[in-house]
């Protein structure tokens, strides 16, 4: 989330000018992903954003999905046991 120092808040990615400016005060702010690159503008050998690797899967967010498969596995076999059973 972009912050301006000299305004000492916080900015709402969208508010941040495309040339990277608060809009209260004019001070350069890192404008995070405020603003997609179109490639028109870009040079050819320029490398942009969308060639950054993406940060491994947690541990545990595999572990919650192994649950949550096991748990929806366990369910269906109950429900297809109650619908044989009927």
């Amino acid at each position: 989330m972009p912050w301006c120092p000299s305004c000492d808040r916080y900015l709402a990615p969208p508010g941040v000018h495309a040339d990277g400016t608060c809009p209260t005060c004019g001070t350069a702010v890192d404008p995070g992903g405020a603003r997609a690159v179109a490639t028109d503008d870009v040079a050819p050998d320029t490398v942009l954003d969308r060639d950054e690797q993406l940060d491994p899967i947690p541990w545990h967010f595999k572990l919650l999905l192994g649950a949550l498969a096991v748990y929806l596995g366990y369910r269906a076999f109950q429900g297809i046991e109650w619908l044989a059973g009927l």
